[in-house]
């Protein structure tokens, strides 16, 4: 009998591995999967496969004249209003103040003010006093451009409203003044007597738009 050493042995069995491989390796083969097999859809099933839905991008839509009138106005929002009130105000700066007039080339404080906002579509009252008492009030902390300003300017304090402008933003205001003789931009800062004789503001335009009237 013939003695196998270890080494001898381990070559033999790496040797008869190797041809049982090499004998045993499948062929690759030739079927290939399309996209199609993929999903279990034969070539000739392919027209009846659902197509997508396709939509158009744009559509008719007709809105009612009620709505049409809502997103107009929800289109002339806060800000397009109040830079309006400003820019017609302000054109009118150095216009004439005469006591009870309203118009067109010379004013009164609280008809000063209604020109402004009527013209911008906002209906208030012709005389200050009433003026005083539409829309919200606004203490002077909370003053924003387009808020109205009123005043007690008698010599007698009372606390009753006798003088109307608008506010322009960073203690500006805009008003027909009797002592000026014509319409003005003052400074609260600069103009102490106005700033002691603030009363409140009244806010008649806000983010949705507020019409004001009594």
């Amino acid at each position: 009998m013939k003695i196998i050493t270890f080494t001898n042995l381990m070559l033999l069995t790496s040797l008869t591995l190797f041809t049982a491989c090499s004998k045993s390796s499948p062929k690759p083969e030739d079927k290939k999967l399309s996209t199609l097999a993929i999903i279990g859809v034969s070539s000739g099933q392919t027209s009846q496969l659902p197509l997508a839905q396709t939509y158009p991008t744009q559509g008719n839509y007709h809105l009612s004249s009620a709505d049409g009138d809502r997103v107009q106005t929800y289109m002339r929002n806060h800000y397009t209003v109040v830079n309006e009130i400003e820019q017609n105000a302000k054109k009118l700066l150095g216009i004439k103040y005469v006591w009870g007039a309203t118009g067109p080339s010379t004013y009164d404080c609280s008809g000063f003010t209604q020109k402004i906002y009527r013209d911008a579509g906002i209906n208030i009252p012709r005389v200050s006093r009433d003026q005083a008492r539409v829309g919200q009030f606004i203490a002077y902390g909370d003053l924003v451009r387009g808020d109205m300003v009123f005043f007690d300017t008698k010599k007698k304090r009372s606390g009753i409203v006798s003088h109307v402008g608008i506010y322009l933003g960073s203690g500006n205001f805009i008003h027909a003044s009797s002592a000026a003789k014509k319409i003005v931009v003052y400074n609260f800062d600069n103009k102490s007597f106005y700033k002691d004789r603030f009363l409140w503001g009244r806010r008649v335009v806000n983010d949705n738009y507020l019409m004001a009237s009594l």
